[in-house]
């Protein structure tokens, strides 16, 4: 309701009542808001009138630095999961609250401040060790990007948008590719999510180069990486959704005529079945594409590559030949 709606609905009723109101409405606010508030009803209830709430000293940023890096520390080694005499039991489950407050800080440093590469930094480093959490418990929950009420790609493109204003070399093209392409996912988050944050971001020609040479380089060494490991190596998993994940980017990032690019695609494409890997295809074709490109996909995969398509693309492509 409006504040004069509540002024009337308070006009003329018993104190007690409007007491054990203000009360139960008090209890209800979170600890951080009543502690905002206690200096101002204070100053009202002593008759001083209304007064302003006290805003909280600055926050040394150097301090938090040290503070933010022990943290990480100790989330990586898993103090914030397992018994241990480093971080009490009763601290363990406040891990979120620590880093909404990191979060909040840093996100709230300009640009021009002379601590703001740092702060990128430890921006992405929240990040990677969210990301870790999600495929390695470290916390008590399974997806803490949910636990901080954050979603991945949110917090991904608060760091990449941060990171592009800052020098860019091949390290920082290396560090921002790696974030969305090396990483666990939360339960909503898929890679091609955070593919769409990099190509949203990462306009100037020169940077969207490197950020393909990079993936170029990647796929040639992780395709000779994968043909030394055996069948039933635990590694090949791994590293075949990578190789995957940088094949997909390369593609989104591509410099040349679309018909390469669809070239280079299948080429280094490690999926077994031709059919799975025109489907991958044409699906990330339709977020960061046109119909058009998607009907000569489709068709350079049936009339070069021989390839089957299911009856949901067989559709999809009438469909989309009849809307262009």
């Amino acid at each position: 309701m409006k504040v004069k709606e509540l002024r009337d609905l308070l006009k003329d009723k018993d104190k007690k009542l409007i007491t054990d109101a203000f009360v139960e409405a008090y209890k209800a606010l979170p600890k951080s808001k009543k502690e905002e508030l206690d200096d101002v009803i204070e100053s009202i209830v002593s008759g001083e009138g209304k007064k302003k709430a006290t805003k909280h000293e600055e926050v040394s940023l150097t301090d938090l630095f040290v503070e933010i890096q022990d943290f990480l520390q100790d989330a990586y080694h898993g103090y914030y999961i397992a018994p241990n005499r480093i971080v009490p039991k009763k601290e363990r489950p406040k891990w979120r609250f620590k880093v909404k407050r990191y979060l909040k800080i840093l996100l709230d440093v300009p640009s021009d401040h002379p601590y703001f590469s740092q702060v990128v930094t430890l921006i992405r480093e929240i990040y990677k060790m969210l990301s870790y959490g999600c495929g390695v418990y470290i916390f008590s929950s399974d997806d803490p990007f949910a636990s901080i009420g954050m979603e991945q790609e949110k917090l991904y493109g608060e760091y990449v948008a941060r990171q592009l204003q800052l020098n860019i070399d091949e390290a920082s093209i290396i560090e921002m590719v790696n974030g969305a392409t090396h990483c666990y996912l939360s339960r909503e988050c898929l890679h091609v999510m955070l593919f769409g944050v990099l190509d949203h971001y990462i306009q100037k020609q020169e940077y969207r180069d490197m950020v393909l040479n990079y993936c170029q380089k990647f796929i040639k060494s992780q395709k000779d990486f994968i043909a030394t490991l055996k069948r039933h190596d635990d590694r090949l998993y791994e590293a075949k959704e990578l190789l995957t994940n940088m094949n997909q980017l390369a593609f989104i990032f591509h410099n040349d005529t679309f018909e390469k690019a669809l070239q280079y695609y299948f080429q280094n494409e490690i999926i077994k079945n031709p059919e799975i890997s025109l489907y991958t295809l044409l699906m990330v074709i339709d977020i960061f594409y046109s119909y058009k490109e998607w009907i000569e996909a489709y068709e350079y995969g049936v009339e070069i590559k021989h390839i089957q398509p299911r009856q949901k693309l067989m559709d999809k492509y009438e469909r989309y030949k009849n809307e262009v």
